[in-house]
């Protein structure tokens, strides 16, 4: 999944779109190390009280009940961004033992990657839906031409909303496309359904999607020439 990265007084600091964030990273930025506030005995309890707390939701919910453990709130990656990630959950009680005013605006990142996470999925949900009906609609208006639909024709389609986006006639990882460019995807995609209902053809439908995903595609590019992936 796609890394966040937020300013933080001209330092990165990196999260994830469920607000897990790089410990390690931000304690650095303090001249800290994440092992000193683990080993504190408040930090103990804190997550003690906290997978205590986790289990009686649990309890109460019917969603079936897993051992919570510490595990569940720390975890350790290696390789690139790697070092001590924490689960949003301890975000805040972290934050404090960095800096009180750092504590303040991760409060408020957080709030932000969270509701900006359920805007994501809701956003990745309706592009999925946004080409079955485009597909759909496409060998409905091939089979009124006495055509068949063959798996590239529809390939075709995709590629096309793709290049319209990014400017690259190629598959898309769509779970690394942030909000603006899935939002896109789901017009473009809509705009061309449209566009194949009304038996439009291919080089006027491109012209379309081209101009209205100029803006983005432009910073899409952009984006590739820094080396982010997508």
């Amino acid at each position: 999944m796609k890394l966040l990265i937020l300013n933080y007084n001209g330092g990165g600091i990196t999260a994830n779109r469920e607000a897990w964030f790089n410990a390690t990273e931000i304690a650095a930025h303090f001249g800290k190390q994440v092992y000193e506030w683990l080993r504190l005995p408040e930090t103990e309890r804190y997550i003690a009280a906290l997978c205590k707390r986790e289990e009686e939701k649990q309890e109460n919910s019917n969603t079936g009940k897993s051992r919570i453990t510490k595990s569940s709130f720390i975890r350790s990656k290696r390789g690139n961004n790697g070092g001590t990630w924490l689960h949003p959950k301890l975000a805040i009680v972290f934050a404090r033992w960095c800096d009180v005013d750092f504590a303040v605006w991760c409060d408020e990142q957080i709030a932000n990657i969270i509701s900006g996470g359920k805007v994501w999925q809701a956003e990745r949900k309706e592009s999925k839906i946004g080409f079955q009906i485009m597909a759909e609609v496409l060998q409905a208006q091939r089979e009124a031409e006495g055509k068949a639909t063959e798996s590239h024709h529809y390939s075709n389609e995709a590629l096309l909303c793709n290049e319209a986006l990014s400017g690259r006639r190629k598959a898309l990882k769509r779970n690394s496309l942030d909000k603006e460019q899935l939002s896109m995807l789901v017009k473009l995609e809509a705009r061309n359904t449209v566009l194949i209902a009304n038996n439009r053809p291919y080089q006027e439908r491109k012209a379309v999607l081209f101009d209205m995903a100029a803006p983005i595609r432009q910073r899409f590019q952009a984006a590739l020439t820094t080396g982010a992936t997508v």
